[in-house]
């Protein structure tokens, strides 16, 4: 009965066997085609790994030099120009005292005043400041001195005024700014507002 059975069955068991025989061949081939090939994954990640390292150190060195040369031509500057952009105007000792130093600035807020149509009730000089940063810091050559302003006009002109101020180059500070219609017509705006310029004698 065995002997029939294995006649009867021996096709199959060929095919079995030949099966079996193919896929112990195939994985004999194909597992260590897959660790090696693992293996080449894992090398390349850490490749990429230290590579995108080297291009993180590379960008802080950059970065690093951008700010060095940044930094020193700030500092070249640092003598001439303010942190606002704008420039303390210097003038000769020889020629100007403190005081006549700021004779230009004086004829570029007037020219203002005039461009702009505000007109000029009462004016007031001061050079004695001591509550101011760059007056009191002990610098060598450095002047400040405050205009105190009473002045009549409407609303764009002294909008005008101010405009042409903060577009002047030189470094000047207006403050203490207020601002009140005039009691016969609302139209007309009574203003008070300090400047404060600022000059270097070299």
């Amino acid at each position: 009965m065995n002997n029939k059975f294995l006649e009867d069955n021996i096709l199959i068991l060929l095919v079995v066997v030949v099966v079996v025989i193919g896929g112990i061949v195939f994985a004999s081939k194909s597992v260590p085609a897959a660790i090696s090939s693992f293996d080449s994954v894992k090398t390349k990640q850490e490749s990429l790994k230290n590579k995108q390292s080297e291009l993180v150190k590379i960008q802080e060195q950059v970065k690093k030099k951008e700010q060095e040369a940044q930094a020193g031509e700030e500092e070249s500057t640092e003598q001439k120009q303010t942190k606002s952009g704008k420039i303390i105007y210097e003038v000769l000792e020889q020629q100007f005292s403190p005081e006549a130093s700021f004779g230009i600035m004086f004829e570029n807020i007037l020219s203002n005043i005039t461009n702009s149509g505000v007109k000029v009730r009462k004016i007031e000089y001061n050079y004695n400041l001591t509550d101011d940063k760059i007056a009191s810091s002990g610098a060598v050559g450095y002047n400040a001195c405050e205009l105190s302003f009473v002045t009549v006009a409407n609303y764009s002109q002294l909008q005008a005024f101010f405009k042409n101020i903060a577009k002047e180059n030189y470094l000047s500070n207006i403050y203490e700014v207020y601002i009140e219609p005039y009691d016969r017509d609302k139209t007309i705006l009574i203003a008070k507002f300090k400047i404060r310029l600022y000059t270097k004698t070299i």
